[in-house]
């Protein structure tokens, strides 16, 4: 069984694909991954302003609604960072 899945290999071949088309593919994945990093950063701002306001205010469900935004906003940032991390490492796995 264990030389069955050790047989199977995966290898891209992008030598079929035109340059433009590739280098088009790159601009759109860090394109993709800027706007995700703007948006979760969007979120970490309107969250910290909602928590000072909260604060001013002593209204506790908006601070908790704050810092439930603030962990979500940094949950996806680090599961943006974990993604490229991972597609990063993949593309020089297979990149050989």
């Amino acid at each position: 069984m264990t030389t069955i899945i050790t047989d199977i290999s995966v290898r891209p071949d992008f030598s079929g694909l035109p340059p433009s088309v590739l280098q088009g593919l790159i601009h759109l994945t860090n394109n993709a991954a800027a706007l995700l990093t703007l948006i979760s950063g969007l979120g970490i701002v309107v969250s910290l302003i909602a928590l000072v306001i909260a604060s001013f205010t002593a209204n506790p469900q908006l601070g908790e609604r704050a810092k439930g935004g603030i962990a979500v906003s940094v949950g996806a940032l680090a599961l943006l960072y974990i993604g490229v991390a991972a597609a990063n490492y993949a593309g020089h796995l297979f990149g050989q």
